[in-house]
């Protein structure tokens, strides 16, 4: 936010950032969103879901977040990460070619309210 990013300027740097790819606008579209309210008991997200159209063919070098790895998508049903992004990121990302999605969490009550909210 402080640099005043669009959602695809900052999936650009990222992208460079992370994995050392340079890209233009057209190398990425922006298909959804996930809004999550009092997740951990004290913070919001809002993160914005890009597919990147470039191919990456060799995983980049380890970084200070962490390495980079190749997954199928039936392999990431069984990874373990958040429940939220099992069930709110990669239902929006299976139907990224029908438009443009989103969805949101009320994580401050159990289990958290989820809605998928669809663009006509």
């Amino acid at each position: 936010m402080q640099l005043g990013e669009s959602p695809i300027e900052c999936a650009r740097r990222e992208a460079n950032e992370e994995v050392g790819m340079s890209l233009n606008d057209n190398d990425v579209k922006l298909f959804g969103y996930v809004a999550e309210k009092n997740y951990s008991g004290d913070a919001h997200w809002l993160m914005f879901l890009v597919e990147c159209k470039k191919k990456l063919v060799t995983a980049p070098p380890s970084i200070n977040e962490g390495t980079f790895q190749f997954f199928s998508r039936k392999e990431i049903d069984t990874l373990s990460i958040p429940p939220s992004d099992h069930q709110l990121v990669w239902p929006l990302y299976d139907k990224r070619a029908s438009g443009f999605w989103g969805s949101r969490a009320d994580c401050s009550v159990s289990p958290p309210d989820l809605k998928i909210e669809v663009a006509p």
